[in-house]
């Protein structure tokens, strides 16, 4: 006998218990109403709201779709689910698709400016104690893979592999409190420099800080965002800075110019930090230490690290360097639980819009 596989709904259970239990007090409490305040999209209400597709596409996100097709088979059945988050049943999934379809740059933006307000009135980095420690933030440029149609899709370094389609995803996160506070989405060619300066100026609007919480701010970054014109903006600016210098010639230039005995170890024959003898000036007193390492062939390489907070070893500014891999995973978080890299929509304002939806999900979860 053939088997036969169908859906049924499920007006009484449901697959997803916590999800439940945080959508029947979101919505009991409007949490997310100023998500969606301002957005005026362009389409017609019939069944559902355009607020209400959206949140289904939230829930959709939280409930670990792969894709807006997985809807009709993932939750759309959960009644009960549907019932919690305050609606008689999901919207189908081409109905989902159309909606994220509609949103234009300006759209993104009306989305992006009902992210940051739920982010201002709810974010634990702006009741940081900045008297009891230093705030981190996390400044990194992610790729996420694309279909070669899609819109600023084009060929780049994605992942491990070279001249593969997609876009580039800066973000920027306070590790600290797992909140994600700046999510853009730039076509696949992007480097990371170029969007360091626009980053801190979206920084400076979200955030609204006093020169005395930018001086016990500080701003974490690789080798990308490491350019002079970059560290010496966000000197200018009173941010504290602790990233890896651009690479080229400068770091082998440096190393030659130190003396053996000035190297100290931090891992036996392994991994060595001094100061640099001749480094380039910035607008604000820095370190500036040049990191020896040995690779798994036995060649030995450098690179700089730049730290304006001057009261730390070198050991420290080293450890705390180290520390940026809370960054990596926490990006890496989103891939895998929130299937950040799974969901591709073809039109980039489209993409956009799930990426700032990831982030609401994301900062939900943290809060």
């Amino acid at each position: 006998m053939a088997t036969t596989i169908r859906l049924t709904m499920m007006p009484q259970d449901t697959g997803f218990v916590p999800l439940g239990v945080v959508g029947y007090c979101l919505t009991r409490t409007d949490f997310l109403a100023p998500v969606f305040a301002d957005l005026a999209l362009p389409i017609k209400e019939v069944d559902h709201s355009p607020e209400a597709k959206l949140i289904d596409v939230l829930v959709s996100l939280l409930a670990g779709c792969r894709a807006i097709s997985q809807v009709n088979t993932r939750i759309r059945p959960d009644l009960a689910l549907a019932r919690a988050w305050g609606r008689e049943c999901f919207a189908e999934q081409s109905t989902l698709a159309r909606t994220l379809d509609a949103f234009s740059p300006e759209h993104v933006a009306q989305l992006r400016r009902g992210g940051e307000a739920l982010f201002r009135r709810e974010s634990r980095v702006l009741r940081h104690n900045f008297d009891q420690d230093w705030l981190w933030l996390d400044i990194d440029l992610t790729p996420l893979p694309a279909s070669k149609h899609a819109e600023e899709s084009s060929k780049g370094k994605i992942g491990d592999k070279k001249n593969r389609y997609g876009r580039q995803l800066a973000r920027v996160n306070a590790p600290q409190y797992k909140e994600t506070l700046f999510s853009r989405l730039y076509p696949g060619k992007q480097h990371s420099s170029p969007t360091y300066i626009p980053v801190l100026q979206a920084l400076d609007q979200l955030l609204g800080f006093s020169q005395t919480q930018k001086r016990r701010t500080i701003l974490r970054s690789d080798s990308g965002f490491g350019s002079d014109d970059n560290v010496d903006y966000a000197l200018d600016r009173q941010w504290q800075v602790l990233t890896k210098g651009s690479g080229g010639r400068r770091p082998g230039s440096l190393a030659r110019q130190i003396l053996p005995q000035a190297w100290e170890t931090l891992r036996p024959d392994d991994r060595w930090v001094a100061r640099a003898v001749n480094p380039p000036t910035y607008v604000r007193s820095v370190q500036h230490l040049v990191l020896r390492w040995r690779t798994q062939e036995g060649k030995l390489k450098h690179s700089t690290i730049v730290c304006s907070v001057l009261d730390w070893s070198m050991a420290q500014v080293i450890e705390h360097y180290d520390d940026r891999g809370a960054c990596e995973t926490e990006i890496q978080a989103d891939k895998g639980g929130l299937k950040l890299c799974k969901r591709r929509k073809k039109r980039a304002a489209a993409q956009e819009a799930l990426v700032l939806l990831t982030d609401v999900a994301h900062n939900t979860l943290a809060s």
